[in-house]
């Protein structure tokens, strides 16, 4: 594993913070982002997969900020990238507008349809949406053997559709620039089918609003999630009932849960309590 060098921090100025690090800017290197990653994801290892994922995505023509350099502060790592100008989340946007949380909801389904058709290449840092399920499924110690087989089966009838699945796809991830959109944190990026993405963005809008992080994470209340929810899934899917698509993502929100835990495995006995529930409650 490479030795990356060390960030002078004095040089840098802090302008964010968010649950996983801290973002930076300075005058000495106008036109770049830093971001320090904190904790678990801090390690090389995990930073040089969304280092690397970005690249990917930017070479394959995805609108994504452009990365530089991976550096590190102590044992802590992080990577220098574009600075976009003007930038806001679609949380923020819904936060700061609740009354045009339809729009926005529409319109990143709209961005959504167009990351989902994007042509992109398998490798060794944006995986098969596919090889990462498998070993989901057989890593999580909180499902019986009959919902891991219900999984695996799943998971073989999923599309090889060969094009962009984002992994974390959710309102904070997707920000705006005069009127372009970027795709952040592209960490979980992979390539198969985007149903993932949209169980992902269910599951965090629909199931999870109660929890106080979440909302935290999102800027917004239950309420207006489940309204974000119900205007993206309208727009698209192109259907004014969404209940259909809502019943056909349960069991693919479990599999959310289960390449969650795979991506960040936390053995607290409540939070295995968690995800146990939220297996019986979408598989039945």
């Amino acid at each position: 594993m490479q030795d990356y060098p060390q960030i002078d921090l004095s040089a840098w100025t802090q302008v964010g913070e968010g649950f996983n690090g801290q973002a930076f800017i300075s005058e000495a290197h106008p036109g770049k982002l830093l971001k320090l990653v904190h904790g678990t994801l801090s390690s090389a290892d995990k930073v040089e997969q969304e280092f690397y994922a970005t690249q990917a995505a930017f070479e394959a023509g995805l609108p994504t900020p452009r990365v530089y350099e991976i550096v590190r502060n102590g044992q802590e790592h992080g990577y220098i990238s574009e600075k976009i100008e003007g930038k806001v989340s679609f949380s923020r946007l819904c936060a700061d507008n609740p009354a045009r949380i339809p729009e926005y909801a529409a319109l990143m389904a709209r961005y959504g349809h167009e990351l989902h058709a994007h042509p992109l290449s398998e490798s060794r840092y944006v995986p098969s949406l596919k090889s990462i399920l498998r070993k989901a499924v057989a890593y999580a110690p909180f499902v019986t053997e009959a919902q891991r087989s219900r999984l695996v089966s799943l998971v073989e009838e999923m599309a090889d559709t060969g094009t962009a699945v984002h992994g974390d796809f959710q309102p904070g991830n997707l920000i705006l620039s005069q009127g372009k959109p970027y795709w952040i944190d592209l960490g979980w990026l992979c390539v198969g089918d985007p149903v993932i993405d949209l169980a992902h963005l269910y599951k965090m809008m629909m199931e999870d609003s109660v929890i106080p992080a979440v909302q935290e994470l999102t800027h917004m209340s239950p309420e207006q999630m489940a309204s974000f929810w119900k205007a993206f899934a309208k727009a698209y899917t192109g259907q004014a009932d969404v209940a259909a698509l809502e019943q056909k993502l349960h069991p693919y929100a479990a599999l959310d849960v289960v390449r969650t835990y795979f991506f960040h495995p936390y053995n607290d006995p409540q939070f295995l309590a968690f995800c146990k529930g939220r297996m019986d409650a979408n598989l039945g």
